[in-house]
């Protein structure tokens, strides 16, 4: 995939997440438990459930799980390395600007599928160890995006209010009824980087 020219003249080899997948040789279970709570809620997960949804037996799960517990955490483990470590590499791919890496961010995120987060977003609400978890990929987005404004040279303070605006902006624009086109991210972003 080629970037917009109008926004950076880098190629971008596209979100290749099999590599991620290859760490997980249960990943049909997690999986499965990802569509439940996409589509029933982080209540709906059990042992029976996700047997039913993978067509095998409680035997299968628990040779490869020592219980519920041990699956929910690799669930969350998944899902933050798919939705930010994954996102993280690709941008180390870029050879560009600080800048340039921040306009990539918003143009490679802006076509992920939000799904997943959404049901752990909701997930994170009922159970501490879902919210400590989805903490862990908030500090870890935020943390690169106040590395990208201090690559600018924006001040340490500076950098951290920016990259809060930045992704609670992004991600307040992609989880409620506030949509933003691509051209209006572009240019909240671009909003962000300049200097007074």
């Amino acid at each position: 995939m080629i970037m917009d020219k109008n926004v950076l003249n880098v190629e971008f080899s596209g979100t290749d997440f099999q590599g991620i997948d290859d760490n997980y040789p249960n990943l049909h279970w997690i999986k499965a438990g990802i569509k439940i709570l996409k589509e029933f809620g982080p209540r709906a997960i059990s042992i029976d459930a996700l047997c039913a949804e993978v067509n095998q037996t409680s035997e299968d799960f628990n040779n490869d799980y020592n219980g519920l517990e041990e699956y929910l955490f690799s669930v969350l483990e998944y899902w933050y390395e798919k939705e930010t470590l994954s996102y993280i590499d690709i941008l180390d791919q870029i050879s560009g600007s600080a800048e340039d890496t921040l306009l990539a961010m918003v143009k490679v995120t802006i076509d992920a599928d939000r799904s997943d987060e959404i049901a752990i977003r909701k997930w994170a609400l009922m159970c501490p160890n879902a919210h400590k978890a989805l903490s862990k990929v908030d500090r870890t987005r935020l943390d690169v995006g106040a590395g990208l404004f201090r690559e600018m040279g924006f001040s340490e303070a500076e950098s951290k209010i920016r990259a809060k605006i930045f992704y609670t902006s992004n991600i307040g624009t992609e989880y409620t009824s506030i949509s933003s086109t691509l051209e209006h991210k572009l240019a909240m972003c671009k909003l962000l980087m300049m200097r007074d």
